[in-house]
């Protein structure tokens, strides 16, 4: 059965909700669910806008560029590199990881989500 935009989005509160709640258990768990809450949100309004969603993260982002702005894209690719050095360990350049870091965008997914619910009505 195919996944309906409703289906994503409820997936995506219940990771932003997973992500709060191991903010203090496990950093790397945290950040991680983090990532793939906000990545379902985006996937859940490309499937509103009836958008063919690719298996590919980068494309994903492209897309999310396209049609979200690129306020959500750069989040986006954000939360990914948090999710690249929570799970592998890899350095970045870019985004520092530590808890500080990981409660702001908490913070920030949390606001943009909303308004991804709201634009879904």
């Amino acid at each position: 059965m195919e996944k309906t935009y409703l289906d994503e989005f409820k997936i995506a509160e219940e990771f932003l909700q997973v992500s709060k709640n191991s903010l203090n258990l496990s950093l790397r768990t945290s950040a991680n669910r983090l990532y793939f809450a906000f990545e379902k949100a985006v996937i859940s309004y490309l499937l509103f806008n009836q958008k063919k969603v690719p298996k590919n993260h980068q494309k994903i982002w492209e897309l999310c560029a396209e049609v979200l702005g690129e306020n959500y894209y750069n989040h986006l690719r954000n939360l990914y590199d948090l999710r690249m050095q929570a799970d592998y360990g890899n350095v970045s350049l870019f985004v520092e990881f530590n808890k500080k870091i990981v409660e702001k965008n908490i913070f920030l997914s949390e606001k943009l989500i909303k308004k991804i619910k709201e634009r879904l009505g």
